[in-house]
């Protein structure tokens, strides 16, 4: 019994130490500077206070906001964050992954105008927005790059010929 909570106590701690390494790596956006404080002052680890301030903002994005809001945090934040960095990497040229983000966005919105113009199919899809978030990863994610398969499958058959015939009736 004593070497399985020995076990566990260790696993416990090499967490707390990988949870610790992340929130020195990100300083600004985790705060690390306030929480090293409040580790100082009350002898606590920091990662306790770290995780209890992801729960309490966890918590309150979904109590106020529910999956909906999630979903689209999930599709927004770390996108934009990347379009950003994409902007900057090269301001005078178009870098290598602007077109994987421009066409993200494209898709992510076609996805956001189809979701708001058939609100029913929240209600008749189960699971819908833990799909939603599954198709969104899916879509931005670097291996996969999703929104330029189905661009490439689905829209740009579509809205190409249109773009055509408007170019030559120009």
């Amino acid at each position: 019994k004593k070497r399985e909570v020995a076990l566990t106590m260790d696993k416990v701690d090499q967490v707390v130490k990988s949870i610790d390494d992340f929130i020195a790596k990100y300083p600004s956006v985790t705060q690390f500077e306030r929480f090293k404080e409040l580790e100082e002052k009350t002898g606590h680890p920091k990662v306790y206070f770290f995780l209890g301030a992801v729960f309490l903002i966890a918590s309150f994005i979904l109590g106020f906001g529910g999956l909906k809001l999630v979903t689209d945090l999930v599709g927004f934040l770390y996108p934009a964050y990347m379009s950003f960095k994409s902007m900057e990497s090269s301001p005078k040229a178009v870098p290598d992954d602007a077109t994987q983000w421009l066409t993200y966005w494209v898709i992510f919105s076609s996805l956001s105008v189809t979701e708001g113009l058939f609100t029913f199919i929240v209600k008749l899809i189960p699971f819908y927005y833990g799909l939603k978030m599954g198709l969104i990863i899916w879509l931005y994610h670097p291996k996969t790059t999703g929104a330029e398969v189905l661009y490439n499958q689905v829209v740009r058959p579509k809205i190409l010929p249109h773009l055509e015939a408007a170019k030559k009736s120009e």
